[in-house]
């Protein structure tokens, strides 16, 4: 009877491992919708029996011995690595949008038409210096431009804005992913300490540590007792069953407030070189506050050359009284001195003032030196309203609560500058230009550019002449010219090239980020194509596994039938 009971032994392993195998495959099937499971493959091992009389020993049946995950570990780094560069190319080019906008002329501000109008309205005014009608369209161009400057950096304000909005919840789910894994490590290394594979958590795991990747780049280190180590940068992220975490810090950069990640429990900054995390962070720094802060340079060049040109002409009236449009941070200090807290550093050299009589015309020039040399007695605030008052009559030269200067002449007096009564005098020191003195636009940067209040109140003030006659439209045409002029403050460039330029860059920037998203989605589907054909569940392939262990199944199920029918034959002959 040993033999029937080895025999029946051997029909009921083999009943009972095709039972599991025939449940494995079904698991497999019930989850081919699924995109995070693993396809698992039973493993089937002979089972050492006793011999047979003749000594020979055929086993004793089969075990299930193991449940395999199907998956390529160094694929499923790869996986990850490419998950992270995608998500990172797409989402700077979606955040490139609004920037996009901003330069598109058929969508954004139109900055290059209303340099068009500007310039053009200056021509116009050459050819035609006393028409009120042309100064107030130029004018109205000139506020229109310095309208659009302005919408221009308060929408690329709000779309930085936004992106730093958009770090802090990436890393809020990130940490919060962070946390799970770590919370897998546990739940594996528990479950897998009595020798059982734990597949549904490892599967859980893979699925936190992808959405972690298109979050954050990391990489991932398996440890000897099924927990895995997630590393960013060369910092570790999870050890075993707890996560450092991940938050945000505010780090203030001139007038913005950036977002910078960090670890929670030290504070040390995260090197980030992909995921979304990255694309924002690009996106914020070089796609918005980036080209903002080339906004503000051209808004820059743009006051600082066309005020620099305006102040050395004449309008059809002339000033009976004016305050300068930037104030003086300490009227004791040398006006081209940091401590003078001026934007527009003047120089060594001079400019000309002139009174003229309101009734009779009789025009007084005179020169005013500005002593910007470094050596002893340096022209300040203070001496300057001084030497103005000591040498030049019919004029009050004085200063403002707020650090300003204001020129008032006497009555039936009228002030003008860079004219001595024959010809044009340059302003050689860039006084009035650094103080805002005769100048058209306010401002700094495309902050606060503005078209001076007292020129849109006093069209007349335009100025349009040279040398103080009327007709004359000299000065007019020099400042339809400054568009094409090269320009220190930018570096050599016109203000029409330096736009232009700009531009340019963003149109390029965007060719590339639609180029990194094309070459990334094209490595990420080639390896998830490699991955679903290594854990993915084909429904084919599970068919003809579940027709084998039936089969098998089946198979055992007679055997065991026959050896039974067998087992009460011999009874039958030993009663």
């Amino acid at each position: 009877m040993g033999l029937i009971n080895t025999a029946l032994q051997v029909g009921r392993s083999a009943l009972l491992t095709y039972q599991s195998a025939l449940q494995i495959v079904g698991t497999n099937i019930s989850n081919a919708g699924s995109p995070d499971y693993t396809r698992q493959t039973p493993g089937l091992a002979p089972i050492s029996g006793p011999p047979l009389p003749e000594g020979m020993r055929p086993g004793a049946g089969v075990a299930l011995t193991s449940l395999k995950r199907s998956l390529d570990e160094s694929l499923e780094n790869r996986v990850r690595t490419a998950i992270g560069d995608t998500e990172s190319s797409v989402t700077r080019r979606q955040a490139m949008t609004a920037v996009e906008n901003v330069f598109d002329p058929l969508v954004g501000a139109q900055l290059s038409e209303r340099l068009s109008e500007f310039f053009n309205g200056m021509s116009q005014l050459q050819n035609d210096p006393s028409d009120l009608s042309t100064r107030q369209l130029t004018i109205a161009a000139g506020t229109a431009l310095s309208d659009t400057l302005r919408q221009m950096r308060s929408s690329l304000v709000e779309a930085g804005t936004n992106l730093n909005g958009e770090i802090a919840g990436r890393v809020e789910t990130a940490n919060a992913l962070a946390g799970r894994v770590a919370e897998l490590n546990g739940a594996i290394v528990s479950a897998e300490s009595a020798g059982s594979p734990a597949n549904a958590l490892r599967d859980q795991r893979d699925a936190a540590l992808r959405g972690l990747a298109e979050i954050v780049d990391v990489r991932v280190r398996p440890q000897g007792n099924g927990s895995f180590n997630v590393y960013v940068g060369n910092e570790s992220l999870v050890e075993s069953g707890v996560s450092r975490g991940l938050r945000t810090t505010t780090r203030l950069d001139g007038a913005f407030a950036r977002d910078e990640v960090v670890f929670a429990d030290n504070g040390a900054q995260v090197a980030i070189h992909g995921g979304q995390l990255q694309g924002l962070i690009a996106a914020r720094d070089q796609d918005a506050f980036g080209r903002l802060q080339q906004v503000d340079e051209l808004a820059a060049g743009i006051i600082f050359e066309v005020n620099r040109v305006h102040s050395d002409g004449q309008g059809v009236s002339g000033y009976s009284e004016l305050i300068s449009s930037y104030a003086v941070a300490d009227t004791e200090a040398a006006l081209n001195s940091v401590e003078a807290g001026l934007s527009f550093q003047p120089v060594n050299g001079s400019f000309y003032v002139a009174v003229r009589d309101t009734t009779t015309g009789g025009l007084r020039s005179y020169q005013v030196q500005v002593d910007l040399d470094g050596v002893n007695d340096d022209t300040t605030l203070t001496s300057l309203i001084e030497d103005l008052n000591d040498h030049v009559p019919e004029l009050t030269a004085s200063l403002t609560v707020d650090n300003r200067l204001e020129l008032t002449a006497d009555a039936g007096q009228e002030i003008l500058f860079g004219f001595d009564g024959q010809s044009q005098r340059a302003d050689t020191s860039g006084l009035l230009t650094a103080l805002g003195v005769n100048t058209l636009f306010d401002g700094t940067d495309a902050t606060n550019i503005a078209v001076r209040d007292q020129l849109v109140d006093q069209p007349l003030l335009l100025a349009a002449a040279s040398v103080a006659i009327t007709g004359d439209g000299a000065n007019a045409g020099r400042l339809a010219n400054v568009g094409q002029s090269t320009s220190e403050l930018l570096n050599g460039a016109s203000i029409v090239d330096f736009y232009g330029a700009v531009a340019g860059e963003v149109g390029v920037s965007i060719s590339i980020a639609v180029r990194d998203v094309d070459a990334n989605s094209t490595v990420l589907d080639a390896l998830q194509a490699q991955k679903e054909n290594i854990s993915g569940v084909s429904l084919d392939e599970e068919a003809i596994e579940l027709l084998k262990f039936e089969r098998a199944f089946q198979g055992a199920a007679r055997y065991v039938s026959v050896v039974d029918r067998l087992a009460g034959e011999l009874i039958a002959l030993l009663q």
